[in-house]
């Protein structure tokens, strides 16, 4: 915020790009030395366990290539330059705070802290008016599901006398917990989480919001809040009401499997990129709840990590791909990719590969995280995991239609696409990275 104050446009993304390579740094040392579990902190509302620290790495990983791309996406940003790169920041560290909380107060400021910066850049084209309106309703749809959120807060605290996720699991395990308080305050807990996630019915907001936002702040919707959201929904429900299993599950199955149905089936129709990119998000939302319905059993911790990841990785290529071809237009439609990979053969390689992993097509990394997925829901849930595997069949319809623009439309345009050299390495680090998550799933499986 001070390089941006006083006008060091260029050391801007370089100083986001050392604080949260530093970060990373840290993390992953921690992990891979296996010393994860660094205690608690702020009188055991935040525990950096292994759990918290997989989930670290993962997003920052992420947000490590969203930056890298942001150096062209906000070429056009001037004095609110550094505001920007500030914001995304301060909506990571909230994300951070929803990978290690133990109490339900620090669940509800990490995702105070995570929403509100995002609450601004959806809005920041402050001369469109559609990135308006995705404020507008993002704020508005945030605001409710944060109220939802506290008054589950309230009454779960009212049913077992504690904040603190392990009380709480404890107290409802022993059925010390009032039943009828205690199961009104699970389910309003889950329908405003199912509202931050984008999950059907609490979805509509996603398309638009998705739609009118600026496309690194789309992409970064997509994936680094994503994941946040489903790493705090899995750790809650893990933690604190895995005991009274049979009383939610039958719930959440229900959306997941109308999340799945609904997004994919709309999805098909859209003639936009982005807004096929808002349904295909919430079509994968609908996946990781299957992760959320199993929590607490072998496996399904490492399923949703590595099914975040991959998808995660092939989104931002998507979306690094997608902004060299949109933004100098303006046009975001599929015929905008017609002949694309006669004009730059890499973008539309990233874009085919990207577009594969997310539909789940062996032998990519997308394959690998349905997998590692579909085998920890399959004993369970095997007619969620049949609906799961024709949806991901429907899912291929839409994420061809992109393909089949680059390689076999006649190109409608006869001007050049640039590509920026930052745009390639962010290109390259995303393949590479869907590259090894092909090779070696079973590293990013087994992390926790």
């Amino acid at each position: 915020m001070f390089a941006g104050l006083f006008g060091k446009r260029d050391i801007l993304q370089g100083l986001t790009l050392l604080g949260i390579g530093a970060a990373l740094g840290v993390s992953i040392m921690s992990l891979t030395s296996g010393n994860a579990g660094w205690g608690t902190a702020y009188i055991s509302m935040i525990q950096f366990d292994q759990y918290a620290q997989a989930f670290t790495v993962i997003t920052l990983i992420s947000v490590l290539l969203l930056i890298g791309m942001s150096g062209w996406s906000f070429r056009s940003l001037q004095s609110s330059l550094g505001d920007h790169y500030a914001l995304i920041l301060f909506s990571l560290c909230g994300a951070l705070c929803m990978f290690s909380f133990t109490n339900l107060v620090m669940l509800f400021i990490g995702i105070e802290i995570l929403s509100i910066p995002l609450y601004v850049l959806a809005g920041s084209r402050r001369d469109d008016l559609s990135s308006n309106e995705a404020a507008l309703k993002y704020f508005l749809m945030g605001s409710f599901a944060t109220g939802i959120l506290l008054f589950g807060m309230t009454l779960v605290y009212g049913s077992t006398g504690s904040f603190n996720t392990a009380a709480i699991g404890e107290a409802v395990s022993r059925g010390v917990a009032s039943s009828g308080m205690l199961k009104a305050g699970v389910l309003l807990l889950m329908i405003g989480l199912c509202f931050k996630v984008s999950a059907v019915p609490f979805h509509f907001w996603a398309p638009d919001v998705y739609q009118g936002s600026p496309n690194t702040v789309t992409a970064f919707m997509a994936t680094a809040v994503k994941t946040a959201g489903f790493a705090a929904f899995y750790r809650l429900f893990s933690t604190c009401f895995t005991s009274i299993n049979e009383f939610w599950s039958v719930g959440l199955a229900a959306i997941a499997a109308l999340t799945m149905i609904v997004a994919n089936f709309t999805a098909i129709f859209q003639n936009d990129f982005k807004r096929m990119m808002a349904y295909s998000s919430i079509s994968h939302a609908g996946y990781l709840l299957m992760a959320v319905l199993v929590a607490g059993q072998p496996g399904s911790a490492g399923a949703i990590l590595l099914y975040a990841f991959t998808y995660s990785v092939a989104t931002i290529c998507a979306f690094s791909a997608y902004i060299i071809v949109a933004e100098p237009s303006g046009d975001g439609s599929f015929s905008a990719f017609n002949g694309l990979s006669k004009k730059q053969p890499l973008v539309a390689l990233v874009m085919a590969l990207s577009m594969l992993s997310l539909a789940g097509i062996p032998p990519l990394a997308g394959f690998f995280g349905k997998y590692f997925l579909f085998t920890a829901v399959m004993k369970q849930y095997p007619w969620l995991v049949v609906i799961a595997v024709i949806n991901s069949a429907v899912s291929i319809y839409y994420y061809l239609k992109v393909i089949i623009a680059m390689y076999f439309s006649k190109e409608e345009s006869t001007s050049e696409v640039a590509l920026p050299s930052i745009i390639r390495w962010v290109m390259v680090a995303g393949v590479i990275l869907i590259a090894l998550l092909t090779i070696l799933p079973g590293n990013v499986f087994g992390l926790i």
